[in-house]
């Protein structure tokens, strides 16, 4: 029995050769029909879980000016908690205004050290839910909102409003009501 001869094979090899062309034109297409989707449902919160996972070193700029460099540590729906060099903090997603990669390779990453110093569960929680159970423990901290900051221990916290209670001999007010939109980010400085 005989293929067609060398006619038949030359055609089975251009048949084989199209069929290769097509099949990465193909997934060329798909692969940018998913990019573009990814594109399409990019979101901060997103943006920030695939921070987290990665461990990187990074710079989260707010929109109130300040800049916090260290790891992101854990993204809720609506906040992210950094590993920062000075402490643990928390910025809601409405106060970041950028998220780049901080120069340099940066100092060593132990990430169970980092999460046993910020102990608070954010899977699923929302921020303020998140600074509802932090206010339990009655934490030192730093709150930076409309331009200024406070510094004292949360004494309380609710859907819209946490209580900051001025350590003694402050300047501060005894106990300031902050709303939490207007939180630019919290700094944990003692727990």
């Amino acid at each position: 029995m005989s293929l067609a001869g060398d006619d038949g094979l030359d055609e089975l090899a251009r048949w084989a050769a199209s069929e290769r062309v097509n099949d990465a034109a193909r997934s060329r297409a798909e692969q940018r029909r998913h990019n573009r989707a990814e594109a399409s449902e990019a979101t901060v919160a997103t943006l920030l879980a695939h921070l987290a996972e990665a461990a990187r070193p990074v710079l989260v700029d707010t929109i109130g000016g300040h800049r916090i460099r260290g790891r992101i540590l854990a993204a809720g729906p609506d906040f992210c908690a950094i590993a920062a060099a000075n402490g643990p903090a928390m910025a809601p997603t409405s106060a970041i205004a950028a998220v780049s990669e901080a120069p340099g390779a940066g100092a060593s990453w132990d990430r169970s050290a980092a999460e046993a110093s910020f102990e608070v569960e954010t899977s699923g929680a929302d921020f303020s839910e998140t600074l509802a159970a932090l206010a339990a423990e009655r934490p030192l901290v730093q709150i930076a909102a409309g331009g200024r900051t406070w510094r004292g221990r949360l004494t309380s916290a609710g859907s819209d409003v946490v209580s900051v209670t001025a350590e003694p001999n402050s300047a501060d007010a005894a106990t300031s009501h902050i709303a939490v939109t207007a939180i630019d980010h919290l700094a944990i400085l003692d727990r």
